[in-house]
């Protein structure tokens, strides 16, 4: 059955190379948007190497510090002492937390970090980082410029890079400030040239001296501060200034906590409250709040949004909307066009009726014709959008997010395709199979 579906199919096709070809165009430019979009969204929020547990973390890139508006009060007391009148004066402060008269964004402190943060129990990982410094480097008196990350141990327990040469270096390596490096594979090419391999080669980070490359990992399809930077260095190496503020508190680092699952946000953001809590008020600031943000609002920030809001979710509704009515106005079309075309071909339906053809016959005939148009110009669109995605990578318009169409955005992608086909299909199809007999014989000829 399926077999004569298929023939009657193809030389549908044939027949109307006009109808083919304007209904082929549509259906492969809009399913290569949409896969475009798929792969965008896929490979910045999917779990992929090395951000296999995206869905597990919990990014905290800054700490809000508020002073509150401070009301003084006093009060007198009198009392008579040996006939003279004594008057005691007692000043109290009160702070009106309704009004806010200081306040300041930035990072976390390394001592923040440690003293505090490194001991919550929720988490399964705890990691800090200073993210995205640049360094330029001369080479073969050649100015490079590259990103680094100073990074602790547990940071490559959270992401799991893959490594072509070498190993992370060991918690023992951050703590006694050993001279170790892990670079990517694309910036140790640049830097050494072309090498058999980079293991025991020797970067130079100006003042700071030389370090020894003891891994390579591949590059990221992420453009995420924590995995998209060339090099990574231990978190010891950033400088005091860097390391601790004025005040201890707040800083330049950000921090990353990953759960032991998906649903465990919720414990980490109270036992989260309760550090804040027990942070004591410093100078003009009487409140600490650390700035919680999932992936896709990590993601978010760099569109809408800043440091204290998560609009994460928004994003992704206002992503979700325009590809829906993107792909509205070419679905109304094709339904027009099907609706035309299964019209021209009454006659046909009503032979194969009157020789006992059943409506659901005539359905899923016009169906699967629909099906087959449809995986035709998918996979058009599946070429075009491969196309686009070189074109963003080679001249790298998406920063240094590597787009790719892995096997999930292939699947997502089919799935787009065989939807697309049974609702721009399925209205002419159930209108057509629907006509009776006698007026199908009627409204076209044989």
């Amino acid at each position: 059955m399926l077999k004569n579906y298929l023939k009657i199919a193809l030389n549908s096709l044939r027949k109307n190379v006009l109808y083919t070809g304007v209904t082929l165009f549509g259906i492969s430019f809009t399913l290569m948007v949409l896969i475009f979009a798929v792969a965008v969204l896929e490979n910045e929020l999917g779990s992929n190497k090395p951000m296999t547990n995206s869905d597990k973390l919990m990014f905290i890139p800054s700490m809000t510090a508020k002073g509150y508006e401070r009301q003084k009060e006093t009060k007198y007391d009198s009392i008579w002492v040996d006939d003279t009148l004594k008057i005691d004066t007692i000043t109290t402060t009160k702070i009106n937390r309704a009004n806010v008269v200081n306040e300041s964004n930035a990072g976390l402190s390394y001592s923040v970090f440690n003293d505090r943060l490194k001991t919550m129990t929720t988490p399964r990982f705890k990691s800090v980082y200073f993210p995205k410094i640049p360094i330029n480097v001369y080479p073969s008196n050649a100015k490079l410029e590259l990103e680094a990350n100073l990074v602790d141990a547990e940071f490559w327990k959270i992401f799991d890079f893959k490594f072509l040469e070498g190993k992370a270096f060991s918690e023992m390596a951050v703590e006694n400030r050993v001279r170790e490096v892990v670079m990517k594979k694309e910036a140790a090419k640049a830097y050494f040239g072309d090498k058999d391999s980079y293991l025991g080669s020797e970067f130079t980070w100006g003042s700071n001296g030389t370090f020894k490359v003891v891994g390579i990992v591949d590059k990221s399809v992420s453009s995420n501060e924590a995995v998209s930077v060339d090099l990574f260095f231990p978190v010891t190496f950033t400088n005091s200034d860097d390391l601790n503020y004025s005040f201890g508190h707040l800083g330049s680092g950000h921090v990353v906590l990953m759960a032991h699952n998906h649903n465990d946000f919720d414990k980490i953001s109270a036992e989260l409250d309760k550090v804040e809590n027990n942070i004591q008020p410093v100078d003009d600031f009487d409140e600490f709040i650390f700035n919680e943000k999932t992936l896709e609002d990590m993601y978010a920030w760099g569109f809408i949004g800043n440091q204290t809001q998560r609009f994460g979710s928004k994003l992704l509704g206002y992503i979700f909307t325009g590809l829906g009515l993107f792909l509205l106005i070419p679905l109304i079309n094709l339904i027009n066009l099907n609706s035309t075309r299964v019209l021209e071909r009454s006659a046909e339906i009503g032979v194969r009726k009157a020789f006992g053809a059943q409506t659901k016959d005539v359905l899923v005939q016009f169906l699967f014709e629909n099906l087959i148009l449809t995986l035709i110009g998918g996979f058009i669109g599946l070429i075009l959008s491969q196309l686009l995605l070189g074109l963003f990578n080679a001249n790298q318009w998406l920063g240094e997010t590597h787009l790719a169409i892995n096997p999930m955005v292939a699947f997502i992608g089919l799935v787009i395709m065989i939807v697309f086909s049974f609702l721009s299909g399925i209205i002419p199809a159930y209108r057509i199979s629907r006509i009776a007999i006698s007026n199908a014989l009627k409204t076209a000829s044989l």
